[in-house]
């Protein structure tokens, strides 16, 4: 008779080996063993499933490979519902644990403060260059959990592969597939309205590496269109649910976003539900290129007020 486990480590995986054996390995070391491990495999090849029978995980594996692409973020979700641990720790396949008691604390502090959630530091690896590395601390965390809408203005948490969340009360929650770009900030907007029970550890017990080719972000980090269109979508949740002090800012910050891509096409506020004011100002700017620029240096000083007030 098998036990249940007390922790999922879902690895949704696509078609990359090199970082995932460095994960499969860090898991290998753990010193905390209630787990299970979930791969969701959406590769074109068979090079995931290789390299996972060259583990001795025993039951502890349970490998799956979709019959179709699904996608990010579908496959995180598929490997996610396979879970029968009462907690998910979603480990992406290019991430891994930065030390041998890494799962062990993060599960002694959730369960230590009865949270339903916790996230951790995360050290960021630059595979390219080394003297990018860096260590991402999570600021503010219990003023962000209570204002949830602060995430607008970007993400301060880390990826998911920090977290580590009890099904239960949490199962219905699963991330957007209509994100890309934005998905792990508009689930975090959505774990925190569902609850308040969450905290954060200041040490970094995750390891993210960044600047690898095969990575998404590496790809859509000059996609302004991709990033306007799901600001625009994250803008239209939030609305409702954020007081008119920082509505102003998302505006503010919409409008960076359009001067930094430096665009001039109105097709891409086809997505807002309600164009933002001051959008309707900066295309009204486009046409003069005095009032432009003026209007850039205006915009520019409200953003930089913003950082200091929130």
């Amino acid at each position: 008779m098998s036990i249940k486990p007390s922790v999922s480590i879902c690895i949704p995986a696509y078609n990359q080996t090199v970082y995932l054996n460095i994960l499969l390995k860090s898991v290998e070391r753990q010193t905390f063993t209630g787990y299970e491990i979930i791969v969701s495999d959406d590769s074109t090849t068979t090079d995931v499933k290789n390299l996972v029978d060259s583990f001795d995980f025993g039951e502890k594996l349970k490998y799956f490979r979709n019959e179709r692409s699904l996608g990010s973020p579908s496959n995180w979700n598929a490997a996610i519902q396979k879970a029968s641990g009462e907690y998910i720790k979603i480990m992406h396949h290019d991430d891994a644990f930065t030390n041998d008691t890494a799962l062990a604390e993060m599960m002694n502090f959730i369960e230590a403060n009865g949270y339903d959630y916790i996230f951790a530091d995360s050290k960021i690896e630059n595979v390219k260059e080394t003297g990018k590395n860096r260590i991402h601390r999570i600021r503010k965390f219990s003023k962000v959990a209570i204002r949830p809408y602060l995430l607008f203005f970007g993400n301060s948490i880390g990826s998911p592969s920090t977290s580590l969340i009890k099904r239960n009360p949490l199962a219905h929650l699963e991330y957007n597939p209509q994100y890309i770009w934005l998905v792990d900030m508009e689930y975090y907007i959505r774990l925190f309205l569902a609850s308040s029970k969450g905290g954060s550890i200041s040490k970094p017990l995750i390891l993210t590496h960044d600047a690898a080719d095969h990575r998404l972000t590496s790809k859509i980090i000059t996609d302004f269109d991709l990033q306007i269109k799901e600001q625009a979508m994250l803008y239209n949740f939030l609305i409702p649910k954020s007081p008119a002090f920082s509505k102003f800012f998302m505006q503010v910050y919409l409008v960076r976003l359009f001067y930094k891509a430096g665009t001039k096409n109105k097709e891409l506020t086809r997505t807002f539900i309600h164009v933002p004011k001051l959008l309707d100002i900066y295309f009204s700017a486009v046409k003069y290129k005095p009032l432009y620029f003026a209007y850039h240096i205006c915009i520019k000083s409200l953003d930089i007020l913003r950082k200091i007030l929130f």
